[in-house]
């Protein structure tokens, strides 16, 4: 019984066609536009004798020097806010595409009592609602910085700490687009932060994989991830964080960063909980080095971007790109689907990720920590109108949207029993549903089937509350969770309603249940249980909420079919060479 509420273009050898590349260009924008609104070497820092019980202040010393921030009151456990501090140093120059670097240290007191400028990205993003701008005036290749937002008096309070990564299709959005006034009134202190985004964040390149010791290239963004935890490791006790109950937690890109950086060996003991919202990695993904049936190798696409860049008679050299104006690049990327094509940003880059992420998760090689993962109901209702306008309409639009994203199995028997083209509430009732179980659906799912192979719990939820927005049929749609989550219920440009701000408090109470113990329930829940591949146990987060199971099983296995015959293919052109 469920509970109410208590309220260029791609080589042609490769088998990845311009309809594929299309396609994951529109879910790209679709989660760009959503974002809106190694163990570790260094000891954990300790504090002195002088410093357990000093009260924290408007002023706070971290790696690189003093900061200034806000503070809401003189109330006891008012909320205090810190934007726009470096973690690292700016990625110029000769650091333009290279590992994050350690922060340069500045004098005097550092103003940080407002946010910093959005990651170079492209002025215009999204669909539908999605759609935001960030005009360039607001946009710097100089970032990459932090924010964290406390209600803590004491540095030695040591409260639960939730380490939020944007969205945005890993090309868009900023840390500073969430707030953290609700999640902070419920216990936790919030850190936000900035990442390099698009080909400023994920390039691959011959010039610089020769630069790095390893002799690797790409991830940058990633990096910068591992770079940020780091920061909230040596330095969140200053703000009243505990460094060892750290929860990262992200939606769509960020959710796949999450799942990465989960399957990082960069990033071990840095976390301490996962939750993921709508976004993973367990499609095959592109290899650093090695051409795939499905993907060029990374190398190849970065020397293409790198002679884009140059033109026809230019300088194609890192030495020259590096001088390059930031605004050059984000044109560039705009310039062919393997330079803006979501799916080719993240790769096996022989480091960061040293392997397939669903390869590394099939071994229980990730983190084993607890991990609370799911996905809304209604992802794809806001943008399939965009699908057909490139595709076309009706059965021969959608045959060309299985072929592009599910070409493996895209005529066998069960992809017409499962995702019929007689639906009776029409063709796309089956389009929508195919792209968000490819999409959505299945990585979540995978994700909590994967964490069978270590100690840790995982609990797998579906997210079917309806936003207030000027089309009730979009329901649970991509980005639904974010207000919800983060009390920001004006997102959508709607006015939120008692009931939403009651269900808002619910979600945010159990996302900060699962940050403190490692488990959702025992707050605003009882009776959630955790996923095993035996019992196929998740919870419905909605009015009525309570356990299910067996979420669109026979859907999960089609899928799971189809991506086993592509990693097949790419295992068997490797040991070919």
């Amino acid at each position: 019984m469920r509970n109410p509420v208590s309220l260029q273009k791609i080589p042609s050898r490769h088998s990845v066609n311009q309809t594929i590349a299309r396609a994951i260009a529109v879910m790209t924008l679709l989660l760009i536009g959503a974002c809106g609104q190694n163990e570790a070497d260094h000891e954990t820092s300790t504090q002195t004798g002088a410093q357990i019980g000093m009260k924290i202040d408007a002023e706070v010393t971290v790696t690189g020097g003093q900061i200034l921030g806000l503070i809401a009151s003189d109330d006891d456990h008012a909320l205090k806010q810190f934007h726009n501090i470096p973690y690292v140093a700016p990625p110029l120059g000769d650091l333009r595409w290279a590992p994050p670097a350690p922060v340069v240290p500045w004098e005097g007191t550092l103003d940080a009592t407002t946010h910093g400028k959005f990651c170079m990205q492209t002025e215009t993003v999204g669909v539908a609602i999605y759609i935001e701008t960030r005009p360039l005036s607001k946009q710097n290749e100089d970032c990459l910085s932090i924010n964290v937002w406390t209600r803590a008096d004491n540095i030695n309070e040591r409260r639960p700490v939730m380490v939020w990564v944007h969205g945005g299709g890993l090309q868009g959005g900023a840390g500073f687009e969430q707030t953290g006034d609700l999640l902070t009134s419920k216990g936790v202190v919030l850190v936000t932060f900035n990442y390099r985004l698009g080909r400023f964040g994920f390039l691959a390149h011959p010039e610089l994989s020769a630069e790095h010791p390893k002799g690797v290239s790409g991830n940058q963004g990633f990096r910068d991830q591992i770079a940020a935890l780091e920061w909230v490791r040596d330095n969140i006790s200053q703000f009243g964080g505990d460094p060892d109950n750290v929860t990262i937690f992200g939606e769509s890109a960020g959710s796949t960063s999450v799942n990465a950086l989960q399957a990082s060996p960069l990033a071990r003991g840095l976390f301490h909980r996962v939750i993921g919202q709508s976004g993973g990695a367990f499609h095959p993904q592109a290899d650093r080095k090695v051409d795939k049936p499905h993907a060029p190798a990374a190398e190849t696409i970065g020397v293409m971007f790198a002679n884009a860049l140059a033109g026809e008679e230019g300088d194609a050299s890192l030495i020259a790109l590096r001088k390059l104006s930031a605004e050059k690049i984000v044109e560039a990327s705009n310039s062919s689907p393997a330079f803006n094509t979501y799916e080719y940003l993240p790769i096996v880059d022989g480091e960061v990720l040293p392997d397939q992420m669903a390869a590394i998760y099939d071994r229980g090689e990730q983190a084993d920590v607890p991990t609370m993962i799911g996905s809304n109901a209604n992802e794809g209702a806001a943008v399939m109108a965009y699908f057909t306008g490139f595709l076309g309409e009706g059965e021969e639009g959608f045959g060309r949207f299985k072929q592009g994203l599910l070409g493996e199995v895209a005529n066998d028997a069960d992809m017409e029993l499962l995702y019929p083209v007689d639906n009776p509430l029409g063709v796309m009732q089956s389009w929508q549903e195919l792209f968000e179980d490819i999409t959505f659906t299945y990585p979540m799912r995978r994700w909590a089937r994967d964490m069978s192979g270590v100690n840790s719990d995982a609990y797998l939820y579906l997210f079917n509350w309806h936003p207030p927005t000027a089309n009730k049929q979009y329901k649970s749609f991509h980005g639904a969770d974010i207000g919800y989550v983060f009390g920001q219920l004006t997102m959508f440009g709607a006015e939120p309603s008692e009931e939403d701000e009651v269900f808002s408090n619910f979600i945010a109470d159990i996302w900060v249940q699962f940050a403190k113990t490692g488990n959702p329930n025992g707050g605003a829940i009882s009776n959630w249980p955790s996923f095993t591949a035996a019992n196929e146990a998740y919870y419905i987060l909605d009015a009525e909420h309570g356990p299910a199971k067996d979420l669109r099983l026979d859907q999960m296995a089609l899928i799971e079919r189809a991506w086993t015959k592509r990693r097949t293919a790419a295992a068997t052109a490797k040991n070919a060479e």
